[in-house]
């Protein structure tokens, strides 16, 4: 089962070689580790040595020990449909009349994932303690002294676990208002906070179960309520993406779809069926149509304040591309777009915009800028206030043409709403839709692109 482990992570561009399958079998003769769930938590903890590694171990994993093999599909989601492992799993739910109804394969397919990769790994490493009496000692009115961690540190483990299920759920709510009215600093690894790696009622990756999922993926797979549920959402919608809400941001962008919505039709697969099927018709489609969601990024990272926004747009897509399989296009610019953008931060390398356009019409395209320009910028001929971007055309031109092109755009602006009309925001929000850089505002912007119908 795990000789041939460290070759597929290699595949993966994973360093493993035989001491990781024998410090498993330690472990394994420890008794920490008995369920699929587990070995994925243990041999993560050896392979993985940053958190670019989790992606690819993740999908070695699934390689090895499952057959998922997503290197032959378009989307991770085909990848385990398509495995032996999922239809094995699919066939034992129905014969026991666990599914019915209409089958909706995105929710089996993180329901299998959920229960096949399920860990009892912490709970057989730490101390494990009663809900009632660690919430009798806790005051959900303490106050936060409100230190910040060091940037880069470590989140802290909690060597301990609390099963909240016997707590009633809005016993946890009240608690967490409570909580969030003295909360200003992030924390990780205690038992109070709103935080992540703990073991307190609230929070996300921590040893905390049956409780409320805060602000980041999965873990365990037993949160009662979790992100998405805006009454039990204590991150700030409309506050500006930070690092604190990154994850939150994250999981509103997986509105975007991961399949493209013009598929064809395999003819002679169709025709072949339906003679089969005493004429009943069943659409068959060609697979290579069936493409990743493409995204591109056009972002002003013009001046002091515009970079700091930039970048963290550049960090919040760039963690989806690793997390899901986008097709990702980064371009830069300085107030307004003239003839051209250009591919690196610096702006020293440009790329005309007709050759921008060469892309296709189905990438969903991300303008990030304040909008903060003179009007001439926008709206005149030769507008720029750098000789080297000076063009007859005016920048709203471009724009317009830009969205012609391109039917899923949105422009995401990092200045607070109550003052677009200070600036030239108003010009582009009549040529495309407009959100704020918040959690809401991504949401409303990947909402948007998906209503949106390119014919």
């Amino acid at each position: 089962m795990l000789t041939g482990f460290p070759h597929v992570l290699k595949r993966y561009g994973l360093h493993a070689d035989v001491r990781v399958v024998m410090d498993l079998y330690r472990v394994m003769e420890m008794g920490l580790v008995n369920s699929l769930g587990s070995l994925f938590d243990t041999a993560q903890y050896l392979v993985c040595k940053s958190r670019r590694d989790h992606a690819p171990y993740t999908l070695a994993f699934w390689d090895h020990f499952l057959g998922i093999d997503t290197t032959n599909h378009r989307s991770v989601d085909a990848a385990v449909r398509d495995s032996a492992a999922f239809e094995h799993w699919l066939s034992q739910k129905l014969e026991t009349g666990k599914i019915r109804g209409e089958l909706d394969y995105q929710k089996l397919i993180d329901e299998f994932l959920n229960e096949t990769l399920k860990s009892d790994l912490s709970k057989n490493i730490q101390e494990e303690i009663d809900a009632r009496e660690h919430l009798a000692k806790d005051n959900p009115d303490l106050v936060d002294r409100g230190i910040d961690p060091p940037p880069g540190a470590p989140p802290n483990v909690s060597d301990k676990m609390v099963d909240y299920s016997g707590i009633p759920l809005e016993e946890l709510k009240e608690r967490m208002k409570r909580v969030m009215e003295q909360q200003k600093t992030a924390h990780s690894g205690g038992g109070h906070w709103v935080g992540s790696h703990g073991h307190s009622p609230y929070g996300h990756s921590g040893s905390g179960l049956h409780g409320i999922r805060v602000g980041g993926p999965s873990h365990a797979g037993t949160a009662r309520k979790v992100l998405g549920d805006p009454e039990y959402y204590p991150v700030d919608l409309d506050a500006p993406i930070t690092d604190d809400n990154m994850d939150a941001a994250l999981q509103a962008l997986r509105h975007l779809k991961d399949i493209h919505p013009d598929r064809k039709l395999d003819v002679p697969m169709t025709v072949e069926e339906s003679g089969k099927n005493a004429g009943i018709v069943v659409p068959f489609f060609l697979r290579e149509q069936q493409d990743r969601t493409k995204i591109m990024l056009i972002l002003d990272n013009g001046g002091n304040s515009m970079w700091v926004h930039a970048r963290k747009v550049q960090r919040l897509f760039s963690k989806m591309k690793r997390r899901f399989p986008q097709d990702l296009k980064t371009f830069y610019f300085h107030n307004a777009v003239y003839d051209q953008v250009y591919e690196d931060e610096a702006r020293r390398k440009p790329v005309l915009l007709r050759s921008v356009k060469e892309n296709s019409p189905e990438y969903r395209v991300f303008f990030v800028g304040d909008a903060y320009m003179g009007p001439h910028e926008l709206l005149s001929p030769y507008g720029s206030i750098e000789f080297r971007e000076e063009s007859p055309v005016p920048s709203l031109n471009n724009l317009k043409e830009l969205h012609h092109h391109f039917p899923y755009m949105v422009w995401i602006n990092p200045t607070p709403k109550q003052y677009w009309n200070r600036t030239v925001a108003p010009y582009i929000n009549e040529v495309m839709h407009m959100e704020p850089l918040t959690i809401n505002g991504i949401l409303g912007a990947a909402r948007h692109l998906e209503q949106i119908r390119h014919y």
